[in-house]
């Protein structure tokens, strides 16, 4: 991946779930469970197909080209609708946007020349693709009622519908297939849900669905006079997700692989791990329109399979990404952005995502992964939920588990998990097998590791930078209950100890007084109450601390800020304060609607703040002005429902760790520096046409900068945004500044420190 230009989006998804692959004539488009990749089949080239580059939604079920108009259909899961065409892009929202009570969403596509019909879960959508709209809606199911329709198929006299409660067919005859008399169940076939069908061979095959013990589904084969079971009847397959055809081949996508055979019935071979050394569930399979060898697979492990003629090796392909679109938590350091995959419960207990944490490093993904970088020791381990970063060393990282402990890497490689066994770390009380969770991490500025350890006696740990671990430390005289849930913390510039109490119960102050005797330790509880805290609503959600030292705190009724934490522990206290702002000529607390997620704070001490249903705000400094507000309808942003965020201090790119995945944005505001050490310009020279941002980065922090021509007058002057000026390339009447040399003198405040630098502005 190339860096962004200030103001662009780049998706960081995973694109290994495989689920629907199909083709044009020059390239493969292969769906995911986060996203779109196209693969040239030239030169096996990657593009990406997001809402970056102008789809409408997230979430594709499937899609198809239909070359009769060539046109590629996308599908999403919420009934949304792209149709794809000379790099034009038509969306068509009807289904979305109707109101509909049965399940909305389109499971997949059949084609007869120019209409599209359409598997929904309440019923068939007939598309007309060259009108661009819908033609009509047949509701099938018991006197005209929904009906989850999974797949269609047709001959030259029906059109067929695999359904949760059997198989429907209709003649093109009928004077009106909207009506459901024109519709027939078949009965010859067994109760029970049907998920994808095909016409192959002059005959209908189709799957009937089960959630047994493995091998469990069974295929049926229709002769135009009866059902039998396919091959015989004794053959089951393991659990089946498409049948297609191709090249006049009956291709059977399941999780094992692809079992491919002809129009006889004759078995062809098996694409599978064996055939092509990758443990597979294949979702989709088609042969390649110019290499009847050459199959094509969407895979739910890998992204997309390219299988040369059977047994004769393979090849994948996925565009970089983490091994899947799940984030929790992130953390950075210097260039480094770790992703934490786990996740908890409603309770604050693990969820049994497998223990898996992705890295980005040098415009490239990694994962620690079964199918990444495997570390064995990790694969009997659920829920990553934390990541530490050794300031120190950015290859030496802790990853914290619900239920396993701490475990320490170095370079990808495992060092040592830390449990009840070698640690200061306790297993949860009162749970027979071993269990120690770990919420929360955060190294202080001396290098010690500060872990939160949940529902034990003496719940915060600390290890040492000489690798020692410190006897816990315990708050029972904080009311906090025997076995308390401590979950994420930090440690501020007073090296405070700030600690989330989950599930209601406030905050928790620690500081242990610059020594390790606990006689001395400063320790207290906030809560949402006048005079003991003061934090807004019912529940605390996030935090962070600011340039100025102060705590954002972000709850289930908008924001609190403790603008003393310095007097945290002193008698008078500090309670947090709610920020007014005015807002359509009215003042109003600000998001106090707003459950807040996720705080972080740029290079210029602005607050991005992330919440649960309506997207990403950006605030300025104190909070009193809203710069920008970023949500799925306005931006590509993946979801409204924001879980993280992080931001990139040296170019400023501001990551959203969302429920669709991750997205990043390149923000105007970079971290200062100590003094002007790495200065640069981009674009430089600036060309022809170009009217978007010039940034010079690499300042000091809150720099003073001026523009003057080669004579020495003055065109512009502004002032970095922490380490980032930034100029449009025009005069101050707004005029766009002549052809020519430009002069940039940088100083800090008390001009001390100089800079100067040049720009070449081409018009």
């Amino acid at each position: 991946m190339a860096q962004l230009a200030i103001g662009q989006w780049r998706d960081h998804l995973s694109y290994k779930k495989g689920i629907s692959v199909t083709q044009s004539d020059d390239k493969i488009y292969c769906a995911t469970q986060s996203g779109i990749f196209t693969l040239n089949k030239a030169d096996n080239s990657l593009d990406r197909l997001s809402k970056i580059n102008g789809l409408s939604d997230v979430d594709v079920n499937t899609l198809r080209y239909n070359d009769y108009n060539k046109t590629l259909l996308i599908a999403y899961q919420n009934a949304n609708i792209d149709l794809v065409f000379n790099k034009n892009i038509y969306n068509v929202s009807d289904i979305k946007r109707s109101i509909i009570t049965a399940k909305k969403t389109i499971n997949n596509i059949h084609f007869r020349n120019n209409l599209a019909y359409l598997a929904c879960g309440f019923g068939i959508v007939v598309l007309d693709m060259d009108k661009k709209e819908i033609k009509d809606s047949y509701y099938i199911g018991k006197n005209g009622g929904f009906i989850n329709v999974h797949d269609i198929t047709s001959d030259a006299n029906y059109l067929y519908a695999a359904t949760d409660s059997g198989v429907y067919r209709a003649s093109w005859n009928s004077p009106n297939l909207a009506d459901y008399n024109s519709w027939n169940k078949f009965s010859g076939l067994p109760k029970g849900t049907y998920n994808t069908i095909v016409s192959f061979a002059g005959k209908i095959y189709t799957n009937l669905s089960t959630t047994k013990a493995w091998p469990s589904d069974t295929i049926y084969e229709y002769n135009g006079t009866q059902w039998s079971h396919f091959i015989n009847d004794t053959l089951a397959f393991v659990p089946v997700h498409k049948l297609d055809t191709d090249y006049d081949k009956l291709l059977i996508s399941n999780v094992w692989g692809t079992d491919v055979y002809n129009a006889t019935e004759a078995y062809v071979g098996r694409i599978y791990i064996y055939s092509t050394g990758f443990n597979m569930n294949a979702y989709q399979s088609i042969i390649d329109k110019n290499d009847p060898d050459m199959y094509w697979v969407a895979d739910n492990n890998h992204g997309l399979i390219k299988s040369f003629k059977i047994g004769s090796g393979a090849a994948e392909f996925a565009p970089n990404g983490p091994n899947t679109s799940e984030v929790y938590a992130m953390s950075i350091s210097n260039e480094d952005l770790w992703v934490a995959r786990g996740n908890h419960s409603e309770i604050w207990v693990g969820v049994y995502n497998e223990a898996e944490a992705y890295k980005f490093s040098n415009e490239s993904w990694s994962s620690i992964a079964k199918n990444g970088i495997h570390i064995p020791a990790l694969d009997t381990m659920y829920d990553i939920v934390s990541v530490a970063i050794d300031p120190a060393n950015k290859e030496h990282v802790y990853l914290g588990t619900l239920g396993a402990g701490l475990v320490e890497l170095n370079s990808g490689s495992f060092v040592k998990l830390w449990n009840e066994t070698n640690s200061s770390l306790q297993s949860i009380t009162g749970i027979s097998s071993h269990r120690v969770s770990i919420f929360g991490q955060a190294f202080d500025k001396n290098g010690n590791l500060w872990v939160t350890n949940c529902d034990v006696i003496n719940p915060l740990s600390v290890r040492k930078s000489d690798g020692t671990w410190q006897p816990p430390f315990n708050f029972s005289s904080l009311g906090l209950g025997t076995n308390p849930t401590l979950g994420p913390i930090i440690v501020n510039q007073y090296n405070q100890k700030w600690i989330i109490l989950p599930r209601q119960q406030g905050m928790l102050v620690f500081d242990e007084n610059g020594t390790w005797a606990t006689g001395d330790d400063k320790m207290k509880k906030l809560s949402f109450t006048k005079g003991n805290g003061g934090i807004p609503g019912g529940d605390v959600l996030c935090m962070a601390e600011d340039h100025n030292g102060e705590i954002w705190i972000g709850t289930d009724k908008g924001i609190g800020v403790f603008f003393c934490p310095d007097q945290i522990f002193s008698s008078s206290g500090c309670d947090a304060q709610q920020i007014y702002i005015e807002q359509d000529g009215h003042t109003q607390l600000l998001l106090v609607t707003e459950a807040v997620t996720a705080i972080a704070v740029d290079g210029a001490d602005r607050k991005w703040i992330g919440t649960q249903n309506s997207g990403v705000f950006l605030m300025s400094a104190d909070g009193t002005k809203q710069i920008q507000h970023f949500t799925v309808d306005n931006s590509p942003l993946l979801s409204n429902e924001i879980t993280s965020i992080v931001i990139q201090p040296k170019t400023g790119e501001v990551f959203f760790g969302t429920t669709s995945g991750i997205i990043s944005y390149r923000n105007d505001a970079t971290e200062g520096l100590q003094d002007f050490t790495d200065v640069y310009v981009f674009p430089n020279p600036v060309n022809p046409g170009y009217d978007g941002p010039i940034a010079i980065t690499g300042l000091v922090e809150n720099a003073n900068v001026k523009i003057t021509d080669i004579s020495g007058t003055l065109v512009y002057q502004t002032k970095a945004l922490g380490g980032q000026a930034i100029w449009y390339g025009k005069n101050f009447k707004g005029e766009r500044a002549r052809s020519g040399v430009y002069m940039v003198f940088c100083a800090n405040d008390d001009g001390t420190k100089k800079y100067v630098t040049k720009i070449l502005l081409v018009n």
